[in-house]
């Protein structure tokens, strides 16, 4: 992502706002309500301005790696996945022959998945995504976009199952 990206973001922006106001609010409460109201301004202020760059810099490794994949993305979107001692956080990636799986918190920061390794992909429980790999073996995906990406998978040839 493009440092410009996180500065419009707008889960920054309302998180910088409610920031604000909160530090207002217990500026007015132990003080002058227009001891509140400068302060509230200014940890809004420099919380849009400082955030940004804290999460430009926090994924900057991941922004790296995804310029050595293939081009171009069919989806590209940050997940939850589960490894074997559990879930992590990371981003799913589709590309035309490849799934990958890039996580930030494991060694192995990537996975790649291609067709021939993917027995079938299902929406499961909860608005999850099963990917199996065999009759043993699978990946679960906790998205939000999780029918989106399985329409995107359906249209690109992967064996997706009802």
């Amino acid at each position: 992502m493009k440092l410009s990206e996180f500065f419009v973001s707008r889960g920054i922006r309302s998180f910088a706002i409610r920031t604000g106001i909160f530090a207002g609010i217990g500026a007015w409460i132990f003080a002058d309500w227009r001891y509140g109201i400068l302060l509230g301004a200014i940890v809004a202020l420099l919380t849009s301005i400082v955030l940004p760059f804290i999460f430009y810099f926090k994924f900057l490794p991941y922004t790296k790696l995804k310029r050595q994949l293939p081009q171009p993305f069919l989806f590209d979107e940050p997940v939850r996945f589960t490894v074997k001692k559990g879930t992590v956080g990371g981003f799913f990636i589709l590309t035309e022959k490849s799934i990958f799986f890039l996580s930030r918190e494991c060694a192995d920061q990537t996975l790649e998945l291609t067709r021939d390794k993917v027995k079938s992909i299902s929406l499961g429980k909860n608005f999850t995504i099963d990917v199996f790999l065999n009759n043993t073996q699978f990946i679960r995906i906790f998205s939000g976009a999780g029918e989106d990406l399985l329409e995107i998978l359906r249209e690109n040839g992967w064996n997706v199952k009802q």
